[in-house]
């Protein structure tokens, strides 16, 4: 019998501060903000030790990621707002609405040429999931098939 093992690694529990609008229809959009929640994980055969991706460098690779959105107004590409006031704002741009389905995509983007390129072992799959609030959550999960050190 001849298998193939796979291994599933993640980290867990970054979070950034983010404000956000969603269209509901019959409702007027309102900015609101969440304390997101992000979790990663990464999937495929580890290297001839053991490893798929050093847990330091996933976690480092995601909490840098995440500084870019804290603190930010979420808003689809394209859009302009205005926002004046003795204080500093930071906006951050995504694909499409800032539905919590396109965050946990737009983060994958920006996270997965890092962990492709971080990787030891044969990457199969990278998922992230956003938490909005403790109980409601968007994934977003490509499949990929990167030999170690490669982007696909």
């Amino acid at each position: 019998m001849r298998r193939r093992r796979v291994v599933r690694v993640g980290v867990e529990g970054l979070r950034f501060e983010a404000i956000h609008y969603t269209s509901i229809p019959g409702e007027e959009p309102r900015l609101h903000g969440h304390s997101f929640r992000v979790d990663v994980e990464v999937e495929g055969v580890p290297d001839r030790h053991g490893i798929l991706i050093d847990f330091r460098l996933l976690r480092s690779i995601v909490g840098e990621t995440l500084r870019g959105w804290d603190e930010a107004i979420l808003l689809p590409r394209g859009a302009e707002a205005r926002v004046e006031g003795p204080f500093s704002v930071k906006f951050k741009k995504i694909d499409g609405e800032a539905t919590t389905e396109n965050i946990a995509c737009t983060i994958l983007d920006e996270v997965e040429p890092r962990v492709l390129e971080g990787a030891t072992g044969s990457i199969h799959y990278i998922v992230v999931r956003v938490w909005e609030s403790y109980d409601r959550y968007a994934e977003c999960i490509d499949e990929v098939e990167a030999q170690p050190g490669r982007r696909r």
